[in-house]
């Protein structure tokens, strides 16, 4: 039932132009009614008041790039983040096998270059793990997966794999790369309508308690066996049995014969209002620097020769943004490496040169390692930047092994995408990341490392408040929202974030302490600590 609600005494941070601040905020069918002092607040009738005690109110939060069903999956087998050895990881899953006796085990998470032996987990590692089960375990960034004897003979039984695809497995050694690494899907059982069900409802929840109210996720083909337009429907379902309690704007990866389905399941891009609404087509052009994957225009540092591993030739990427682009659909597409980003822009620039539309709101996400040219001609075409800013605690650690000392001054260049006037928004692409939204400010805010020891490139901090809009105002842009949410303003939607302090008080190294004591979404309460 809608209420009347008034919520006073707070520190009321609308994140408008003006960065006003107000004491109080009502609320009622879903859209802000009334902002002001607690006095002028408190002389209206109101069905319920809150008296927030001088907890800070904030606009919901977003992130604009995850993977909501990765999240979710990984969450109930084995996560392998922060991991420290090969043991550590085998004697995990050993542990998970013999507590469940599982038909296959997945996990995600571990990282050679922060695990004591240096290197890629193998087939002979998995091995250890089970000789009865397949097994495979993925590469924090998932464009790596290490696999057992049983995977890879499922994987080489598999039928109707593209000959491209199968040779970036590595049988020997049990690894997969890249495309190849998705093949482990089609290894698992198949899901049903109810276990996405479950995986949605448990992936909401988690993001709720994080003061969570938008994620633009990319999940069509997250899950083994399920078709991405049925995907499509059960969200829609879920949203109908008023279900769903985070807004989902669908970054959509398809395969291209998938696309043209994917055109008559499209939201009306006027909507404004759905939970769940299918947005830009997602594409990935190149793979992560931590598996040498990213497009390089100089390759590594220790391997010149190696430029990376392009998805796509630059016909075929081409292709499919102009198929999007020419259907008025915007263009989300992944690109950490400078080459990578150069193509990119090729593409757009092909698609607009061919058939104008100067509305486009294409964009890159990762955008990681650029050049001034390069950010010049993402501003002269119209490119947004999709960036993650907690990514620089892991990466400040190999940067510079990777690409140089002179060209790591290129990267994770945030400061300089603002001064430009790039529009630029943030997100955590978890599950590569957690979707801790405070933690992501205090890295984009501070440029260190989470024990606060090691800092990169200073000169590109963010000032809090650019930090706290790549989460709010600036992020309702990318999804054509800046008219109705973002922002606390009389008649938007009321999607907020109640904290139990005020982030523009408190030193930013301190933000992950900060507590989501409430979380909002279109009036509601979703969450309460």
């Amino acid at each position: 039932m809608d209420m009347r609600v008034l919520r006073y005494n707070g520190i009321v941070t609308s994140m408008d132009s003006a960065m006003t601040r107000y004491e109080a905020i009502g609320t009622e069918e879903g859209k802000i009614v009334f902002l002001g002092s607690s006095r002028e607040g408190l002389a209206q009738s109101w069905d319920q008041t809150t008296d927030l005690g001088g907890a800070m109110v904030l606009p919901g939060f977003n992130d604009t790039h995850m993977h909501l069903l990765h999240y979710a999956m990984f969450r109930r087998n084995v996560p392998l983040f922060g991991v420290k050895t090969i043991d550590e990881v085998v004697d995990r899953c050993k542990a998970r096998i013999q507590a469940e006796r599982p038909d296959y085990l997945i996990g995600m998470g571990w990282n050679q270059e922060t695990m004591e032996e240096g290197r890629l987990l193998t087939r002979a590692d998995m091995d250890r793990i089970s000789t009865d089960i397949p097994v495979c375990m993925l590469r924090t960034c998932i464009h790596i997966a290490a696999c057992n004897s049983v995977m890879l003979e499922r994987i080489r039984a598999l039928k109707d794999v593209d000959p491209e695809v199968m040779a970036l497995v590595d049988f020997e050694k049990g690894i997969l790369r890249e495309n190849a690494a998705r093949l482990y899907m089609d290894v698992l059982p198949q899901a049903d309508d109810a276990y996405v069900r479950q995986l949605i409802t448990e992936g909401q929840r988690a993001l709720n308690a994080a003061g969570i109210t938008c994620v633009h996720s990319d999940d069509l083909m997250a899950i083994a066996g399920m078709d991405p337009i049925r995907l499509i429907g059960i969200f829609r379902e879920m949203e109908a049995d008023r279900a769903l309690t985070v807004r989902v704007y669908e970054q959509c990866l398809v395969e291209p014969e998938d696309f043209e389905r994917l055109k008559g399941v499209r939201s009306d891009p006027a909507d404004r209002t759905s939970f769940f609404r299918t947005g830009p087509r997602k594409l990935l052009q190149d793979g992560s620097l931590g598996a040498k994957s990213a497009e390089m225009v100089d390759g590594y540092v220790d391997d010149r020769d190696n430029h990376g591993i392009p998805i796509y030739t630059e016909e075929e990427l081409l292709r499919r943004v102009k198929a999007a682009h020419d259907a008025h659909m915007d263009v989300a597409v992944h690109a950490i490496g400078d080459l990578a980003l150069k193509k990119v822009c090729d593409a757009v620039e092909g698609a607009e040169q061919a058939n104008p539309w100067p509305d486009h709101r294409h964009g890159i996400v990762h955008a990681q390692t650029t050049t001034p040219a390069l950010l010049d001609r993402m501003k002269a075409l119209g490119l947004q930047a999709y960036i993650q800013p907690i990514f620089i605690d892991a990466d400040m650690n190999i940067i510079a092994q990777r690409v140089g000392e002179e060209h790591a001054k290129d990267c994770y260049n945030w400061k300089a995408m603002e001064d430009l006037g790039l529009r630029v928004s943030g997100g955590s692409d978890c599950p590569v990341e957690p979707f801790d939204v405070l933690d992501n400010m205090r890295s984009a805010i501070t440029r260190q490392n989470r024990a606060g020891d090691k800092t990169y490139l200073p000169e590109q901090a963010l000032t809090v408040e650019q930090a706290v809009r790549l989460f709010t105002s600036d992020a309702a842009w990318p999804s054509r929202d800046e008219g109705v949410r973002g922002t606390l303003e009389l008649g938007r939607q009321a999607d907020l974030v109640v904290l139990d302090q005020d982030l523009f008080a408190i030193d930013p190294a301190t933000f992950p302490q900060v507590k989501v004591l409430e979380t909002v979404l279109n009036g509601i309460t979703v969450y309460h600590a």
